[in-house]
Protein backbone atom coordinates (compact mmCIF):
# COMPACT_ATOMS: atom_id res chain seq x y z
CA UNK A 1 0.00 0.00 0.00
CA UNK A 2 1.14 3.39 -0.72
CA UNK A 3 1.66 4.79 2.79
CA UNK A 4 3.71 1.67 3.76
CA UNK A 5 6.13 1.54 0.70
CA UNK A 6 6.77 5.48 1.58
CA UNK A 7 7.86 4.43 5.34
CA UNK A 8 9.99 1.28 3.84
CA UNK A 9 11.84 3.70 1.54
CA UNK A 10 12.42 6.18 4.20
CA UNK A 11 14.14 3.47 6.74
CA UNK A 12 15.86 1.98 3.84
CA UNK A 13 17.22 5.61 3.08
CA UNK A 14 17.97 6.05 6.48
CA UNK A 15 19.77 2.75 7.23
CA UNK A 16 21.94 3.45 4.15
CA UNK A 17 22.82 6.84 5.18
CA UNK A 18 24.44 5.82 8.62
CA UNK A 19 25.93 3.20 6.58
CA UNK A 20 27.67 5.87 4.75
CA UNK A 21 25.93 5.38 1.14
CA UNK A 22 24.71 8.97 1.10
CA UNK A 23 24.39 8.98 -2.62
CA UNK A 24 21.93 5.58 -2.43
CA UNK A 25 20.53 6.72 0.23
CA UNK A 26 19.40 10.36 -1.16
CA UNK A 27 18.27 8.50 -4.01
CA UNK A 28 15.30 6.35 -1.55
CA UNK A 29 14.87 9.53 0.00
CA UNK A 30 13.90 11.44 -3.41
CA UNK A 31 12.25 8.26 -4.63
CA UNK A 32 9.93 8.40 -1.67
CA UNK A 33 8.95 11.65 -1.60
CA UNK A 34 8.06 11.43 -5.16
CA UNK A 35 6.20 8.70 -4.46
CA UNK A 36 4.03 10.11 -1.56
CA UNK A 37 3.72 13.80 -3.40
CA UNK A 38 2.07 11.99 -6.59
CA UNK A 39 -0.04 9.56 -4.95
CA UNK A 40 -1.56 12.38 -2.72
CA UNK A 41 -2.22 14.73 -5.49
CA UNK A 42 -5.79 14.03 -6.40
CA UNK A 43 -5.99 14.80 -10.02
CA UNK A 44 -3.46 11.64 -10.48
CA UNK A 45 -5.55 9.56 -7.60
CA UNK A 46 -8.50 10.11 -8.93
CA UNK A 47 -6.88 8.53 -12.28
CA UNK A 48 -6.32 5.86 -10.84
CA UNK A 49 -9.66 5.06 -9.35
CA UNK A 50 -11.74 6.07 -12.45
CA UNK A 51 -11.30 2.96 -14.45
CA UNK A 52 -12.54 0.97 -11.66
CA UNK A 53 -15.82 3.67 -10.42
CA UNK A 54 -16.69 4.06 -14.41
CA UNK A 55 -16.63 0.38 -15.28
CA UNK A 56 -20.47 0.25 -14.52
CA UNK A 57 -23.17 3.00 -14.76
CA UNK A 58 -25.93 3.87 -12.12
CA UNK A 59 -28.58 0.85 -11.69
CA UNK A 60 -31.48 1.33 -14.38
CA UNK A 61 -34.02 -1.57 -14.12
CA UNK A 62 -36.01 -1.51 -17.49
CA UNK A 63 -36.15 -5.32 -18.14
CA UNK A 64 -34.60 -7.31 -15.58
CA UNK A 65 -36.37 -6.73 -12.15
CA UNK A 66 -34.94 -8.94 -9.77
CA UNK A 67 -36.63 -9.97 -6.17
CA UNK A 68 -32.99 -9.72 -4.12
CA UNK A 69 -30.94 -6.74 -3.21
CA UNK A 70 -27.81 -8.16 -1.40
CA UNK A 71 -25.97 -5.34 0.26
CA UNK A 72 -22.06 -6.29 0.72
CA UNK A 73 -20.84 -5.67 4.11
CA UNK A 74 -17.99 -3.57 4.98
CA UNK A 75 -17.09 -1.64 8.65
CA UNK A 76 -18.71 -1.02 12.26
CA UNK A 77 -17.89 -0.34 15.82
CA UNK A 78 -20.68 -1.23 18.11
CA UNK A 79 -20.97 1.80 20.81
CA UNK A 80 -24.51 1.95 22.64
CA UNK A 81 -23.41 5.43 23.68
CA UNK A 82 -23.47 6.36 20.19
CA UNK A 83 -26.71 6.86 17.79
CA UNK A 84 -26.65 3.75 15.22
CA UNK A 85 -25.69 5.73 12.43
CA UNK A 86 -22.03 6.75 13.93
CA UNK A 87 -22.11 2.76 14.45
CA UNK A 88 -21.14 2.53 11.11
CA UNK A 89 -18.76 2.97 8.73
CA UNK A 90 -19.38 5.49 5.80
CA UNK A 91 -19.10 3.09 3.13
CA UNK A 92 -21.49 0.54 5.24
CA UNK A 93 -23.90 3.68 5.39
CA UNK A 94 -23.16 4.31 1.30
CA UNK A 95 -24.25 0.82 0.50
CA UNK A 96 -27.32 0.46 3.04
CA UNK A 97 -28.77 3.41 2.07
CA UNK A 98 -28.77 2.28 -1.89
CA UNK A 99 -30.13 -0.72 -0.97
CA UNK A 100 -32.78 0.69 1.25
CA UNK A 101 -33.65 3.16 -2.13
CA UNK A 102 -33.48 0.06 -4.24
CA UNK A 103 -35.75 -1.73 -1.58
CA UNK A 104 -38.54 1.29 -1.43
CA UNK A 105 -38.38 1.79 -5.40
CA UNK A 106 -39.61 -2.00 -6.72
CA UNK A 107 -41.99 -4.24 -5.71
CA UNK A 108 -41.97 -7.51 -3.71
CA UNK A 109 -38.30 -6.62 -2.89
CA UNK A 110 -35.87 -9.05 -0.24
CA UNK A 111 -32.84 -7.12 1.07
CA UNK A 112 -30.31 -9.41 1.90
CA UNK A 113 -27.38 -8.47 4.37
CA UNK A 114 -23.73 -9.97 4.34
CA UNK A 115 -20.33 -9.72 6.84
CA UNK A 116 -19.11 -10.99 9.95
CA UNK A 117 -17.91 -9.14 13.14
CA UNK A 118 -14.38 -9.30 13.49
CA UNK A 119 -13.61 -8.96 17.27
CA UNK A 120 -16.83 -6.84 17.39
CA UNK A 121 -19.45 -8.82 19.29
CA UNK A 122 -22.59 -8.17 16.56
CA UNK A 123 -21.86 -8.85 12.99
CA UNK A 124 -21.61 -5.99 10.30
CA UNK A 125 -24.91 -8.02 8.55
CA UNK A 126 -26.94 -7.57 11.41
CA UNK A 127 -26.00 -4.18 12.40
CA UNK A 128 -26.54 -3.05 8.34
CA UNK A 129 -30.18 -4.72 9.07
CA UNK A 130 -30.53 -3.11 11.80
CA UNK A 131 -30.09 0.32 9.79
CA UNK A 132 -31.96 -0.59 7.39
CA UNK A 133 -35.07 -1.16 9.75
CA UNK A 134 -34.62 2.24 10.95
CA UNK A 135 -35.04 3.20 7.75
CA UNK A 136 -38.58 1.53 7.15
CA UNK A 137 -37.40 -1.87 5.69
CA UNK A 138 -39.87 -4.22 6.87
CA UNK A 139 -37.72 -7.15 9.09
CA UNK A 140 -39.68 -10.00 6.95
CA UNK A 141 -38.11 -8.86 4.42
CA UNK A 142 -34.39 -8.87 5.22
CA UNK A 143 -32.28 -11.84 5.26
CA UNK A 144 -28.44 -12.09 7.05
CA UNK A 145 -25.71 -13.95 6.27
CA UNK A 146 -23.40 -13.65 9.24
CA UNK A 147 -20.70 -15.85 8.79
CA UNK A 148 -19.01 -14.68 5.10
CA UNK A 149 -15.58 -12.79 6.13
CA UNK A 150 -14.95 -11.86 2.28
CA UNK A 151 -16.50 -10.95 -0.74
CA UNK A 152 -15.28 -14.47 -2.17
CA UNK A 153 -17.37 -16.33 1.17
CA UNK A 154 -20.52 -13.44 0.37
CA UNK A 155 -21.49 -14.94 -3.29
CA UNK A 156 -20.77 -18.18 -2.18
CA UNK A 157 -23.54 -18.11 0.55
CA UNK A 158 -25.96 -16.00 -1.15
CA UNK A 159 -25.88 -18.58 -4.00
CA UNK A 160 -27.54 -20.84 -1.48
CA UNK A 161 -30.54 -18.43 -1.52
CA UNK A 162 -31.14 -17.08 -4.78
CA UNK A 163 -29.72 -19.96 -7.24
CA UNK A 164 -29.98 -18.49 -10.56
CA UNK A 165 -32.36 -15.84 -9.83
CA UNK A 166 -31.58 -12.62 -10.60
CA UNK A 167 -29.80 -10.79 -8.02
CA UNK A 168 -29.56 -6.97 -7.63
CA UNK A 169 -25.94 -6.47 -5.88
CA UNK A 170 -24.71 -3.20 -3.97
CA UNK A 171 -21.70 -2.27 -3.24
CA UNK A 172 -18.88 0.88 -3.63
CA UNK A 173 -18.39 1.48 -7.04
CA UNK A 174 -14.57 0.75 -7.08
CA UNK A 175 -15.19 -2.54 -5.29
CA UNK A 176 -17.81 -4.12 -8.03
CA UNK A 177 -15.89 -4.79 -10.40
CA UNK A 178 -13.84 -7.35 -8.04
CA UNK A 179 -17.38 -7.98 -6.46
CA UNK A 180 -19.38 -8.80 -9.89
CA UNK A 181 -16.56 -11.00 -11.53
CA UNK A 182 -16.12 -13.17 -8.34
CA UNK A 183 -20.57 -13.57 -8.20
CA UNK A 184 -20.42 -14.26 -11.68
CA UNK A 185 -17.86 -16.97 -10.95
CA UNK A 186 -19.86 -18.70 -8.49
CA UNK A 187 -23.35 -18.39 -11.26
CA UNK A 188 -25.19 -15.43 -9.49
CA UNK A 189 -27.52 -13.87 -12.14
CA UNK A 190 -25.97 -10.27 -11.26
CA UNK A 191 -27.58 -6.83 -11.85
CA UNK A 192 -24.80 -4.15 -10.74
CA UNK A 193 -25.90 -1.50 -8.26
CA UNK A 194 -22.78 0.92 -7.86
CA UNK A 195 -22.61 3.43 -4.93
CA UNK A 196 -20.27 5.42 -2.72
CA UNK A 197 -18.57 6.60 -5.83
CA UNK A 198 -15.14 8.87 -4.41
CA UNK A 199 -14.41 10.46 -7.62
CA UNK A 200 -17.52 12.60 -8.37
CA UNK A 201 -16.54 15.11 -10.62
CA UNK A 202 -13.19 16.16 -12.52
CA UNK A 203 -10.66 17.07 -10.83
CA UNK A 204 -8.95 20.52 -11.33
CA UNK A 205 -5.06 20.10 -11.58
CA UNK A 206 -4.36 23.03 -9.22
CA UNK A 207 -4.05 20.98 -6.37
CA UNK A 208 -1.92 20.74 -3.29
CA UNK A 209 -1.26 16.57 -2.47
CA UNK A 210 -3.82 15.74 0.66
CA UNK A 211 -4.51 12.97 2.83
CA UNK A 212 -8.30 12.95 0.65
CA UNK A 213 -6.26 12.04 -2.59
CA UNK A 214 -4.00 9.63 -0.73
CA UNK A 215 -7.17 7.85 0.58
CA UNK A 216 -8.70 7.29 -3.16
CA UNK A 217 -5.00 6.33 -3.81
CA UNK A 218 -4.73 3.57 -1.04
CA UNK A 219 -8.89 2.58 -2.25
CA UNK A 220 -7.02 1.86 -6.03
CA UNK A 221 -4.28 -0.03 -4.80
CA UNK A 222 -6.65 -2.10 -2.48
CA UNK A 223 -8.88 -3.28 -5.37
CA UNK A 224 -5.95 -3.93 -8.13
CA UNK A 225 -4.28 -5.78 -5.35
CA UNK A 226 -7.28 -7.60 -4.99
CA UNK A 227 -7.92 -8.32 -8.39
CA UNK A 228 -4.51 -9.72 -9.10
CA UNK A 229 -4.83 -11.67 -5.82
CA UNK A 230 -8.30 -13.17 -7.00
CA UNK A 231 -6.64 -14.31 -10.40
CA UNK A 232 -3.43 -15.86 -8.30
CA UNK A 233 -6.23 -18.22 -6.39
CA UNK A 234 -7.93 -18.80 -9.24
CA UNK A 235 -11.45 -17.38 -8.36
CA UNK A 236 -11.87 -14.66 -10.56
Amino acid sequence: MPFPLFFIAIGIGIYLWYRGYYSRAKKFFLFAFAWITLLSYPPFSALLLQPLENAYPKVNLTSVHPHYIHVLGNGHTTNPNLPLSSELALVSLARINEGVILYKSYPNMKLIFSGYGGDDPISNARKNAQMAMALGVDPKDIMILESPKDTQDEAIAVKKIVGKKPLILVTSASHMVRASLLFRQNGINVTEAPTDFKVKKEESLWQFPSTSGLAISENAFHEYLGLLWGKVKGYI
